[in-house]
This record gives C-alpha cells, structure tokens and sequence, in this order.
C-alpha cells in the first residue's frame, strides 16, 4: 500500500504530494460494517441469513424479534457487522477494541474460548452501541480543556495550544510534551501506520463515510493497521519532532483526497 521504512536507516523520504496519494489510496480500504436489507415481497429471514452466512436465529435475536414475527414489506433487517482476522490477532484483542464482552463475542459467533483465530477468518460482531461509545468519548475528553473552552462532545487529539498549517498540507499542529497521548476523534480502522519524514510515526484512520485522519508526531504507536478504534482510543506517544526539536502532534482530515478543516470534521 505504499513504501515501508528500512529499519537500517535507509527510510524512503515521501514529499508532500506522495502524502495525498497515500490518502487517496488508503480511503479504498474496505471497513467491515453492518449491512441493512430492506424487505421487498417474497423475502424470508431463511433467504436473507443464506446470503449473508448467518443463521436464522441470529437474525432474530440481533433485530429484537420473536420467531412469530411476520415480515413486512419496507421493513430493515440489520445484519452483523463483520471483522477479518489478521495475524497477530486475538479474541480479547477483538472483543475490547470492538467495545464488547468476550461473552457476547462467543455467542455471536458460535465458538468458545478454546476456538483458534485462523488469518482471514470472519467474525461477526454486534451493532454499535452509540450509548456506549458516547460516554467512552466523554469520559475520554470531558476534562480536556484547550482555550479556555471544555470539549465534553468535541475534542481534539490533544488538548495542547494548536498552531494552522497553511502550506499545501492544511491541518494542525499541537503543542505537546514527549510521552503525551495522541487519542482518535473518531471511530474507524487503523489502514496506515509508517514513518513519514517530519511528521514522525503516522496512523491513519479511515471512517465508516471514509473520511481519512492523519495523526502524525507519534514516536510510539499502540496500534496497527486492522485495528478497529473508537473515539479517545490512545493511537500513539508524543515524540520530538526531528527537525524543530519540540514535542508536537500533527493533526489532518481527508475526504476523497481533499483537506477537510478540522475544525468541522466528525467526531465521534
């Protein structure tokens, strides 16, 4: 998906426009997410569950049916989201980055704790819970507070002062300290994470309506590109910037290859 760092010390350097090709490229990447099947005449759970690989009973239990309910016409049937197994993974792993219990993580899936994660293997896992990842994003951010101004709903990957980037990268910089955490504002997949030249380790991470954010100035990353994360999930630590000698992070929104301001980008 683009150039890999020589550990040695030969690291490719990537200008300012391999930066947005890499941003173009990465929004491609396919997020697992629920699918919604409008019924239509004709359509029974048995047909749906054949076409999507789940059972019947499955269905029902994750639309908040009874087994006597009658189908009806315009009526949305949600199915599972869905998560392909990398290598390195595991069940724990899985079930707390997708906010569940390893419990409900069994049952959906019909295996137990002696199941081996096979890579490319499919999991299903059960819809967002918005509550839940409503208060995970305040009890992450209700205390951050940057101008004088308390971000219980919206927050930033930092709390530190934030400097305009107004060159051809537009985003921000925030002024840091080295070990800070640098925290998602978003939900989404880890699809990028590499060393990019004065921008220390960059994380990428791609949203459901495939908005890119770029979060540089990492010296330490605490994630990897599969990882699912939800907003005030700690990407990375703050390191010192190669070439003005301070600690900082770098903050960037993309959508479809153009900047978006971050100031109005999504959060949550």
């Amino acid at each position: 998906m683009g150039c890999y760092p020589d550990y040695k010390g030969n690291i490719m350097e990537l200008n300012k426009k391999l930066f947005i090709i890499i941003l173009l490229s990465v929004s491609a990447f396919i997020f697992g997410q629920e699918s919604i099947v409008k019924i239509k005449k004709g359509d029974t759970l048995y047909q749906i569950s054949r076409q999507y690989k789940v059972s019947v009973s499955l269905l029902i239990s994750f639309n908040d049916m009874q087994s006597t309910d009658t189908l009806l016409i315009g009526q949305e049937i949600h199915i599972p989201f869905s998560y392909t197994v990398k290598k390195g993974d595991t069940l724990y792993g899985i079930a707390r980055d997708s906010g569940i219990g390893i419990d409900e993580l069994y049952r959906l899936n019909g295996i137990d704790k002696n199941h081996i994660l096979k890579p490319d293997e499919t999991l299903l896992l059960p819809k967002k819970n918005t509550e839940s990842e409503e208060n995970l994003k305040i009890e992450s951010s209700a205390v951050v507070v940057t101008e004088d101004r308390q971000y219980a709903d919206f927050f930033w990957p930092h709390s530190g002062e934030r400097v305009s980037m107004n060159g051809k990268l537009k985003g921000d910089e925030i002024l840091g300290n080295k070990g800070d955490e640098i925290v998602s504002v978003s939900s989404g997949k880890v699809v990028w994470v590499a060393p990019y030249r004065g921008y220390g380790r960059l994380i990428m991470v791609e949203t459901h309506d495939h908005h890119i954010y770029a979060y540089g100035g990492n010296e330490e990353t605490l994630v990897k590109v599969g990882d699912s994360v939800l907003p005030g999930t700690t990407l990375g630590l703050m390191g010192i910037n190669s070439i003005e000698r301070n600690a900082k992070a770098f903050f960037f929104v993309y959508k479809d290859g153009k900047p978006v301001d971050t100031e109005k980008a999504p959060r949550g």
